[in-house]
């Protein structure tokens, strides 16, 4: 079905690998796009625009204050200058003249947090002018690595949780939030694609770092949970700064209202659903060469995928190689690849468009295995 991409000679895409921003983050509903429509064609004073909005979801989510941004990553950046700057304005128009005088900005981040989720996080902490000081080990971390790593030059503790981290031996977020706050150190978390828009506010997070555009299926934005209206406010102040270069617009701010609206009274439906899955995963096992199960998960989210590990041998690729295929077809399809290396993709069904998505995924699965061998394979 042709499409504005399409139309402007773009591949078509299906998107099994997840809401991943290479691939356009989600789609939105149709009051959503409406929201943004009506929003784009009128004015507004948009400092009152951004208090009104950070008002509005603190009182959806349950914190005192928020500040509306451009992406989840851009709330790193501004969370972390909100710290260094406070509501100093000087400061806030002089960051990076003044950080060589700035002592305390350290940030602390365990080794197996020290992720590229298609972009390094240490550079968001860095561009908002903190400084990465690493605890703990890539396969293990414990309070006591994060504890020794605090000096009078810390600034923060963060935390990452996102499938990206290492999962094994790794100390959770409420412990660590419990430990910034007893050592009385702010405490960022990036929960940039968690569904649960409150539990770690409610732990006592000083800042937690939203995507507005994946679980919560809104526009290109994001939004940072602020544990008081100052640390709010500090962070609105850096639109005067380094917050100028990342923006969000006036109908982005009102899509994000409204897709948060609709994704908290439950409104938002996944088309494709469990059962789905398991269908689609009992037909590309009888696939030779494919084996596959419904995996939960890695970070613990009630998400469900579904494994599919090649036989090269008997199915005529590795995974790998039909990652690469599948993008290659007419219609490019984005599998979850995380795993490839060791020999299985994943389909994330939750950014399908449709069922017909899921037969179309095991055609191609299908036409691939019987390409081997110049065809030969049955």
């Amino acid at each position: 079905m042709d499409n504005i991409y399409r139309k402007n000679g773009l591949k078509t895409v299906i998107n099994a690998s997840g809401r991943m921003t290479k691939l356009g983050v989600s789609t939105i509903s149709e009051g959503v796009g409406k929201t943004l429509v009506e929003a784009a064609e009128n004015y507004v004073v948009v400092d009152h625009l951004y208090a009104f909005a950070g008002k509005k979801i603190g009182r959806m989510i349950g914190t005192e204050d928020a500040c509306v941004t451009s992406s989840a990553s851009a709330g790193i950046a501004l969370s972390v200058a909100a710290l260094i700057c406070e509501g100093n304005l000087q400061k806030v128009k002089h960051l990076y003249e003044i950080l060589p005088e700035i002592t305390k900005r350290e940030v602390i981040l365990l080794k197996g947090h020290h992720v590229d989720f298609g972009a390094p996080v240490a550079e968001m902490i860095q561009l908002g002018g903190g400084k990465i000081v690493e605890a703990g080990y890539a396969n293990g971390s414990t309070l006591e690595d994060i504890s020794r790593a605090v000096t009078a030059h810390t600034l923060a503790i963060f935390y990452v949780k996102s499938h990206h981290c290492v999962q094994k031996d790794m100390v959770d977020a409420k412990s660590v939030i419990q430990l910034a706050n007893q050592l009385g150190i702010p405490c960022i978390v990036d929960a940039a694609a968690e569904e649960d828009l409150k539990i770690y506010s409610s732990m006592g997070a000083d800042f937690v770092c939203y995507s507005g555009a994946k679980a919560v299926e809104g526009p290109t934005s994001g939004f940072v949970a602020c544990k008081t209206s100052k640390l709010a406010d500090h962070m609105r102040m850096q639109y005067k700064g380094i917050g100028r270069a990342m923006k969000v617009g006036k109908e982005c701010t009102m899509g994000l209202l409204r897709a948060l609206e609709e994704y908290m009274m439950g409104e938002k439906k996944e088309v494709v659903t469990k059962e789905d899955l398991e269908t689609f995963a009992a037909r590309v096992g009888e696939i030779p060469g494919c084996k596959t199960s419904i995996i939960k998960d890695e970070a613990g989210r009630e998400i469900y995928r579904c494994k599919i590990s090649f036989s090269p041998e008997q199915y005529g690729f590795d995974a790998n190689e039909v990652g690469k295929k599948l993008q290659e077809g007419e219609v490019s399809i984005f599998t979850r690849d995380y795993q490839a290396n060791i020999g299985s993709l994943a389909i994330d069904p939750r950014p399908l468009k449709c069922v017909d998505e899921l037969d179309q995924i095991y055609q191609r699965v299908l036409e691939i295995h019987r390409s081997a061998d110049g065809g030969m394979r049955e």
